[in-house]
């Protein structure tokens, strides 16, 4: 484990470079919005996804949609480095034993939805490049609610270490 400051300048410094990837991926990419993929991601049946698709080529997404894609790669490798160095630094903030010990779970957890984003991935490229299938459009679908699953759950324990942070900061008498 890194030393406390070390952590520290880590977790700004990649909480720095994933704003400022976001901002700039959305300015590059408009018209085409986040909304948008995950519609995709989420069409869950051939249909729904070929609608997604025809849509995007009527407005002229489509390019854009397959660019998205590929710097999806990047941004993958960004949000898991980011939030793997928050959940170990916002719990070890905390110094409360439980919440330290489950940062290091959540540690080896966040990998797990960038695999999943990454089977994503390559599931939405097979569509685009040539037509959805059920297998493809089933298979984004799944792994994206694996990967928003971890997501929203790793999110939430940042939130409460985050909380118990500013506790321990207001009323350190208490805690």
């Amino acid at each position: 484990m890194p030393p406390p400051k070390r952590l520290s300048s880590l977790f700004w410094f990649l909480l720095f470079l994933n704003v400022l990837f976001i901002v700039g991926v959305n300015y590059f990419l408009a018209p085409l919005t986040s909304s948008d993929v995950v519609q995709f991601e989420t069409a869950k049946y051939v249909g729904k996804a070929q609608a997604v698709i025809d849509d995007w080529s009527a407005s002229g997404k489509l390019e854009l949609a397959k660019i998205s894609i590929w710097v999806d790669y990047v941004f993958i490798v960004l949000y898991v480095a980011g939030l793997m160095v928050a959940a170990m630094f916002i719990a070890d903030a905390t110094r409360y034993p439980l919440l330290m010990r489950s940062g290091r779970f959540f540690r080896w957890l966040i990998p797990a939805a960038g695999i999943c984003d990454v089977f994503e991935n390559i599931s939405m490229q097979q569509s685009l490049l040539s037509h959805p299938t059920r297998f493809s459009v089933m298979f984004a679908y799944d792994m994206a609610m694996g990967k928003f699953s971890i997501l929203i759950v790793t999110l939430l324990f940042i939130t409460l270490c985050f909380l118990f942070w500013i506790l321990r900061k207001l009323f350190p008498a208490v805690a």
